[in-house]
Order: C-alpha cells, then structure tokens, then sequence
C-alpha cells in the first residue's frame, strides 16, 4: 500500500497549518480551491480554477495522487484534525473488503459521531456513541474518509451528501463502510457555516439527489423546515430550503 493525505482547502489557511502540524510523517497535497489562491506552502499543492467545490477539488487531488501510483488516500478537511496515531491507524486498519473507513469524530462540544445510519425513509441519523470499537455503518462522513485512490465522488453535488452517495455506490459494490476507535476533532462548518443560507440549499438539494425525489423527498423537505424552525425560525435559511428544492427541480425537470 502507498497512502497519501489529500486536503481541500478554500481560504483558511489558520486552519490549513494546524491539520498540516498533525500530520508529520505522512505524504500530503493540498488542493486550493481558493478563489484567489493561498499563496506558496511547504507541501506539494494542485489548484483547480478556484470555487469548485469538495467533490471536484477532492476528485483533482485523487486523480493526481492516484497518476502518482498513491494507492489509497485520506480524504480530510482543513477542519478536521487527526490525533496521534489516527491516521497510522486507518492505514494498518485497511482490508481488501473495505470500501472506505473513517475514525470518529469529535465537535467542539466533544461529541462523539460514529458515522451514519440511513433509514429507509431516506432520513439520516448520525450514530453517536465511544471510541470503543469499530463498526459497521452506512457511511461515513468525507470530513475524515480513508478510500481508494480510484475512487471519485459525484461532481453533481455541491457542498453536502457527495460522502453518502459514495458510500452507498460502495456498498453496491459488496465493500463496507466502517468506522474504527480512533479520534479526528473536527469543527465543522469552517467553509461554508452550517446555518447559513447557501449550506441550507446545498444540503436540500442534494439530500432530494441523493432520495431521487419522490415521497421520501417530500419527507426531506418537511423535516429541513423543521429543523429551521427549531433552530430559531431564520428567514435566511428558510430561503435556502426552497432554494435547494428550486435547484434540484431544475437538474431534474
């Protein structure tokens, strides 16, 4: 196996150095996603033409780590920072049955998430839980997702569910998706803030791609409104639903 660490990146570099720190040792390359380029680093780095995205800034490092004769890499947002000895783990933790593997991973707050469990009603759960033991899940999130080099995430999504389509394409193809008790702290939110208006419509319209509309898009669009409404009624976000809901009505109407 030749592993490898590949970082999109967009902007933050305060957050770039400290993910940078904990992962001495170990090949990386960061992709710049930037809209105006981070300037000169330390490690090898690929730009793409800037504002592309996670799943197509991922797939340019995987597809250039991959020209390389990397084998597998480490998929890891410029948020998301490992703890010693996590990502040796992922590595020694790799079987030829695997699809993808993550460790789990702790908010600010120091909640554990252990992955995802989907419903059949296409609702997504995350599975909380200890850094005791490894586990089979649905999928795992692409903050922190050690995969093949040859795989690609879906370039039709735009900033959310890009992970769990990949995982269930996995799945399709007899591979697990599972997490192992290591830990990665990741704060989330760094790129585009989670209550914002523009991760609100990226996180519906995908949702409803990842569904394939019907009633259980109908059932995401009920529960994505009353999520806002919990979190405090923002007319922002309320926009973003329907924004989402508009933008998926295009793509596939």
């Amino acid at each position: 196996m030749r592993p490898a660490v590949v970082i999109p990146c967009h902007s933050r570099l305060d957050l770039l150095a400290s993910v940078l720190a904990a992962l001495s040792g170990h090949d990386v390359l960061v992709v710049d996603d930037s809209p105006n380029g981070l300037g000169p680093l330390d490690v090898p780095t690929v730009r793409t033409s800037g504002e592309q995205g996670f799943a197509r800034a991922v797939n340019h490092g995987l597809a250039h780590l991959e020209a390389q004769g990397v084998s597998h890499v480490l998929v890891l947002n410029d948020d998301a920072i490992p703890s010693p000895g996590c990502v040796d783990a992922l590595i020694a933790a790799w079987r030829e049955d695997d699809g993808a593997i993550g460790p789990l991973l702790e908010s600010p707050s120091g909640a554990l998430s252990c992955g995802f469990v989907v419903r059949s009603s296409g609702r997504i759960r995350v599975r909380s839980g200890g850094a005791d033991a490894p586990m089979l899940v649905d999928a795992i999130s692409g903050a922190a997702m050690f995969i093949r080099a040859s795989e690609r995430f879906d370039e039709s999504y735009q900033h959310g569910f890009e992970d769990l389509e990949l995982c269930r394409r996995l799945h399709g193809r007899g591979l697990s998706v599972r997490t192992i008790p290591v830990v990665c702290q990741h704060i989330g939110g760094a790129t585009v803030s989670q209550r914002s208006r523009q991760a609100q419509r990226a996180a519906v319209s995908g949702h409803l791609r990842y569904l394939g509309g019907g009633w259980r898009g109908a059932l995401a669009m009920m529960l994505s409104a009353g999520q806002v409404i919990r979190e405090g009624a923002s007319p922002t976000r309320m926009l973003g639903v329907l924004d989402g809901w508009r933008d998926y009505r295009r793509a596939h109407c």
